[in-house]
């Protein structure tokens, strides 16, 4: 729920009043354009380096090739 808002000057006379309707219209105009932003993957994939692989393929070569020979 919006409620009018009203801006003042220096002096304390009224500058600008906003509408409950132009906050609310402000408001989702807002929230729609972050929705149109948010992406299903928003987050990259971070690849991993290639001595971090080297090094598990040496330690774990079992896990790969099981993985691939596996059938169903």
């Amino acid at each position: 729920m919006f409620y009018e808002v009203r801006i003042k000057k220096a002096d304390g006379s009224v500058k600008k009043i906003v509408s409950e309707k132009k906050l609310n219209r402000i408001h989702w105009d807002n929230f729609q354009k972050s929705e149109e932003e948010i992406g299903l993957v928003t987050a990259s994939k971070q690849q991993v380096p290639a001595w971090v692989k080297q090094r598990l393929d040496l330690e774990y070569p079992e896990t790969y090739s099981d993985y691939m020979n596996t059938s169903g």
